[in-house]
């Protein structure tokens, strides 16, 4: 019997216009009304998550920010793992001596140190879901973006710790050449720090939080706490920050344009998001548990 259904959203849930697909949508709704909660599991916070949510009617907790945070239905945190105080302020000076683009997520809101670079990685988000766009049709759309006029731009990241007593639960360092720029950046903080997390959710982008801030731990505690056997529920996700869920899960899926890694990790490979992937898999989990399904459309496969 299938108990539960959690979900990464970019890649996944959502499609190449960054909204829920509405085949995800419709068979989400089924299992709502056979009685199997279904929840999120992101990189994203709760505000640029609940839009989306809202947006196609679906309310559910969340585990935002890689796991370093658990929202319930009402918006309500029920646990937030952050850095510690020092740590993250340590990881800021490095990224400002060394000229790179960050983000900060809080509980709050996520704060970016340059409106300019955080417009061109949406941009480039867009682009990458959506290669027939021309740059300047995907700027556009991303200047008009949530994920763009949502969160606060300032310039020293620190001022979140010191001067707002805020605590940091995810910083991302983004470069658009990718694992180049990257990787040695991951390498050198692995090494200085053994208390941190180091994941990515596009290869462009490299996101840090505490040690214990992960999807599969967070979705391990989730299950614990409401009683749900882990054997027994149903992950999908498409990218690095994925992995940990996907391997505690009983039935793990891969989208179609999931990393290899993930492929590689997950049990089965359904369809793509932006054909609803997610729906396919949902069809598919409901049969492989034999979980008793009555739905008008066909299942998956047929």
């Amino acid at each position: 019997m299938l108990e539960l259904i959690v979900s990464d959203m970019d890649g996944t849930l959502l499609d190449e216009t960054m909204h829920i697909h509405p085949r995800n949508r419709e068979a989400i709704m089924h299992t709502y009304q056979l009685g199997i909660p279904f929840i999120v599991a992101t990189g994203r916070n709760f505000h640029e998550a609940k839009v989306l949510l809202d947006e196609a009617g679906i309310r559910c907790p969340i585990i935002g920010l890689n796991g370093a945070i658990l929202f319930d239905r009402e918006g309500e945190v029920e646990y937030e793992i952050d850095l510690d105080d020092q740590v993250a302020k340590e990881i800021i000076h490095y990224g400002h001596e060394h000229g790179y683009y960050m983000e900060a997520m809080t509980s709050k809101n996520v704060y970016s140190n340059s409106k300019h670079q955080r417009l061109h990685y949406i941009a480039d988000m867009i682009q990458r879901m959506s290669p027939e766009l021309s740059f300047e049709e995907t700027l556009s759309r991303a200047s008009q973006s949530n994920e763009v006029n949502s969160i606060e731009y300032i310039d020293d990241l620190t001022d979140l710790i010191e001067e707002e007593g805020q605590h940091i639960l995810k910083l991302v360092f983004i470069h658009e050449k990718g694992p180049q720029v990257l990787h040695p950046i991951q390498q050198e903080l692995s090494q200085r720090y053994d208390n941190i997390y180091i994941t990515s959710s596009f290869k462009s982008n490299l996101e840090i939080s505490a040690k214990t801030a992960n999807k599969g731990g967070a979705v391990a505690k989730y299950c614990q706490a409401h009683g749900y056997n882990p054997k027994n529920i149903m992950a999908i996700g498409d990218n690095l920050n994925d992995l940990k869920m996907l391997e505690m899960a009983g039935y793990s899926f891969a989208m179609a344009n999931a990393d290899p890694a993930v492929k590689e990790i997950a049990d089965y490979v359904t369809g793509p998001h932006n054909e609803g992937g997610v729906a396919d898999a949902i069809y598919k989990a409901l049969d492989l548990s034999q979980t008793n399904t009555q739905w008008d459309k066909a299942p998956y496969g047929d």
